[in-house]
């Protein structure tokens, strides 16, 4: 009564009960009573047999020494489990390692994914005793981790447990950073799995690291092959992220942007470089092709953009770009500045007073987010140190009302914590420093609409060349409004933000962008700026260097700018939103 492809599968004794479906390969056929169990492998079809309620139909013509087995079978894999359950927590008791508290303010708590004890042992009668072979069930096999069948029936909760925990354990025993679990390939890999059905086994060692890494790297030659292609037929930026070290040197990380995707190029480590900037970039431009680029972007700093305007000259087919992340993430330095604005300074610093007591005890942050912020939290990473500062005070702001409610709970009041010395200047600052909290609403006012144009540029979801220029305007009306209008008030920040554009935020392509985009162009609102006029010229003519096709374009821009032509069509007209 064996299986047809019992050779292919692992050594568990059920399986001289069953045969897989040759129609369906992820379903098991009961050779008993001839029912079909599609999903769950070989762990729900002993259900089946055992007769285990709420799971799956129980089977009528098992015979009963065969059942009985089973039974003793399910049970015993979980008395081992309880065993090692007990074992585990004996360990955790005898441990002194206060991030405990992370997870209960009094005490341990349980597993998230653990079954509770009522649950694993009240599935079966008294007389089903202990004594059977061991279950394999104790190590999950691939057919056991199957979720869904064919017919798309659900595997049970307890199977999805049982495939989290061999998960987790092959993860911790390996090692694997819990960062993996982020990748773009982890759940299509589950999935592929899954597809794969009954009996698929993982790759080897040995495939692993011959003939697969050898495939992959091929694929990835095959891609990047096909992403310089592109370069060639819609042009391509060039990105020079510098990362500072400790020292006097730095690294700059070249890239090649495309729409297609982005491609790294290589690092250059100007600490040791003999080079300087001017032979390091020329070399990039070498290497990319000069007719292929659009611009070249770089870090703010003088050396970089002087070093690039001589190359722009030297090339005339791309032109400079400045990083506008990083341009806007100096406006939010400048307002961070104590010599310009010294009440934003001091309200971040108490601001950190709180975010620092909190995140430095985990007993402090578990309180907070388990019974006063519904499990969110104070800090919020931005993209760089003064967005994040802002925006950590955003969400100081925002939980005002949890934050007095926890400093004057019974637990916070009782603890320790607050009988500390930097607990009491918190809870000072919470509970009665009015100004902090004025303070803290203004700057919030004046900095949020920066935050949301760093947001649009460091995004993926849309290209923000087209809109940069329109968003700043935006932010800066957005700050006159919330100023009341009062030039007292909202000029200071609204000067520091021109400064920074004129000096270091303009380009030519931003201007471009801006002017080709209709949804803004042609909104009521707009108003072309001088600058920008001059940047789409700087543009075109850097980029397009044929008379000819200029005096087109030039044209071409006339019927663009008075919807004339095509560009007058009621479906021309339609497209301006999209």
């Amino acid at each position: 009564m064996a299986s047809p492809s019992a050779s292919s599968r692992p050594l568990d004794p059920a399986w001289v009960h069953a045969k897989v479906d040759a129609s369906s390969r992820n379903a098991i056929i009961c050779l008993h009573c001839g029912k079909k169990i599609g999903g769950g492998g070989i762990t729900r079809f002993k259900y089946h047999l055992a007769g285990v309620p709420g799971q799956v139909e129980s089977c009528k013509k098992v015979p009963d020494d065969v059942k009985r087995q089973i039974i003793q079978q399910i049970d015993e894999k979980w008395r081992n489990e309880e065993r090692r359950y007990e074992t585990r927590d004996a360990r955790s008791s005898r441990a002194k390692d206060s991030s405990d508290a992370i997870f209960s303010t009094e005490g341990g708590s349980e597993s998230l994914f653990r079954p509770s004890r009522k649950r694993r042992t009240g599935y079966f009668p008294p007389q089903a005793t202990t004594g059977s072979e061991p279950s394999s069930g104790a190590f999950m096999t691939a057919e056991d981790m199957v979720q869904h069948g064919v017919d798309g029936t659900e595997a049970p909760n307890d199977l999805l447990h049982e495939a989290i925990i061999a998960m987790a354990r092959w993860w911790y025993d390996a090692d694997v950073p819990f960062s993996a679990a982020n990748s773009p390939f982890y759940q299509p890999m589950l999935e592929a799995i899954i597809s794969a059905g009954l009996g698929f086994k993982g790759p080897s060692y040995h495939d692993l690291r011959n003939p697969l890494l050898k495939q992959i790297a091929e694929d990835i030659r095959e891609y990047l092959d096909d992403l310089k292609k592109e370069w060639s037929l819609h042009g391509c930026s060039i990105i020079a992220d510098r990362q500072k070290d400790y020292g006097e040197g730095s690294i700059i990380n070249f890239l090649v942007y495309c729409p297609r995707g982005t491609m790294f190029l290589k690092s250059v480590d100007t600490s040791t470089e003999k080079s300087d900037l001017l032979e390091i970039f020329d070399q990039v431009i070498g290497e990319v092709g000069p007719q292929n680029i659009v611009q070249f972007i770089t870090d703010i700093d003088a050396r970089y953009k002087a070093a690039v305007k001589v190359l722009e000259e030297r090339y005339g087919t791309f032109v400079w770009s400045p990083c506008a992340a990083r341009c806007i993430d100096l406006m939010l330095e400048n307002f961070a500045d104590p010599r310009y604005f010294p009440m934003i300074n001091e309200t971040l610093g108490k601001a950190r007073k709180i975010t620092k007591f909190v995140y430095n005890h985990a007993w402090v942050l578990s309180l907070m987010r388990k019974e006063f912020t519904n499990g969110r939290d104070l800090c919020r990473p931005g993209i760089s140190r003064f967005a994040t500062h802002f925006l950590s005070l955003q969400s100081i702001v925002k939980f005002e009302k949890e934050l007095r409610q926890m400093v004057t709970s019974n637990k916070w009041v009782k603890s320790t914590y607050a009988k500390g010395g930097v607990g009491k200047d918190v809870t000072a600052i919470i509970m009665k420093d009015v100004d902090f909290w004025a303070k803290s609403k203004h700057v919030v006012k004046v900095t949020e609409p920066l935050l949301r144009v760093l947001r649009l540029v460091d995004s993926n979801e849309k290209p923000s060349m087209g809109y940069l220029y329109d968003a700043m305007e935006k932010a800066k009306e957005s700050i006159r409004t919330r100023m009341m209008h009062k030039a007292c008030l909202y000029g200071p920040y609204v000067r520091v933000i021109d400064a920074r554009m004129e000096k270091q935020l303009h380009s030519p392509l931003h201007a471009a962008g801006c002017f080709f985009n209709p949804c803004i162009y042609f909104s009521p609102s707009f108003k072309m700026q001088s600058y920008a006029s001059r940047g789409l010229i700087n543009t075109i003519t850097s980029l397009v260097p044929d008379d000819d096709a200029q005096d087109k374009i030039f044209l071409q821009l006339e019927e663009y700018k008075k919807s004339t032509g095509d560009f007058g069509l009621p479906i021309a007209i339609r497209q301006r939103e999209t």
